[in-house]
């Protein structure tokens, strides 16, 4: 003879998350969104070659912020102390401007030689970083819009970038969420890798610096991939 006890069943709400509102207007893909500090504006870069900016109010575009570009728009960014915003993208050779709101004044930056997939602005605002398809992530000065650090060489195309919170160090997670590394941005070294190059579906996920300096990113670990014979360096590569 067995015996069994049934214990009550807990019911599990399920959630439908609504929309607040609809902003309409771009034409293509839209690739990146960011929001201005005091949340009433918001910035959304497309594939229409176009940034436009939204009133989180009304939900309507405020027409004289909206920016046309020569190329894709991949990247937006907003500083903390709303006085630059920053765009990039780029067709095979990476281009991205940064624009100081209240004059209009904008600076081209250059030095990338593919799309440019991700920035982060430092917390003082007067650096950002910038990741490639190119392999290679870049910092800059803001103010006067020269190379101040890099280029650091990733194994991988870059997916994302972060500054710590002390700005003195830079997170860069891989295109395809397989390598993970950390670099001194004074000394210009590799102060640690974690992962390698392995191939999967992009991820493009964001990477964070947690209160105790610990680092919070998204890892790929499909392991069902076609292999790829032939890379950049032509050596052969088996995920």
């Amino acid at each position: 003879m067995a015996s069994a006890s049934k214990q009550p069943s807990v019911a599990v709400a399920k959630m439908t998350l609504e929309p607040m509102m609809t902003l309409e207007g771009h034409e293509g893909l839209v690739q990146s969104m960011h929001y201005f500090p005091d949340g009433k504006r918001m910035i959304s870069g497309s594939y229409d070659k176009t940034t436009r900016q939204w009133d989180m109010q009304t939900g309507k575009e405020i027409d004289k912020a909206r920016g046309v570009c020569e190329w894709d728009v991949r990247v937006v960014a907003v500083s903390r102390d709303s006085r630059w915003v920053i765009t990039a993208g780029g067709d095979k050779h990476g281009e991205f401007k940064a624009c100081e709101i209240e004059t209009g004044i904008g600076k081209t930056f250059q030095g990338h030689s593919q799309w440019i997939t991700c920035i982060d602005i430092c917390a003082d605002n007067t650096l950002f970083a910038s990741g490639s398809d190119d392999q290679t992530t870049r910092i800059w000065s803001l103010d006067t819009g020269k190379l101040v650090a890099g280029p650091f060489e990733s194994l991988d195309m870059v997916g994302a970038v972060r500054f710590s919170r002390d700005s003195k160090k830079l997170a860069v997670n891989s295109y395809f969420g397989k390598c993970l590394e950390i670099w001194d941005v004074q000394t210009q070294e590799l102060d640690k890798r974690v992962g390698g190059l392995t191939y999967s579906d992009r991820t493009l996920a964001p990477v964070f610096w947690t209160n105790k300096e610990t680092i919070l990113a998204v890892f790929s670990f499909i392991t069902n991939i076609t292999k790829i014979a032939q890379l950049r360096h032509d050596n052969i590569w088996e995920p």
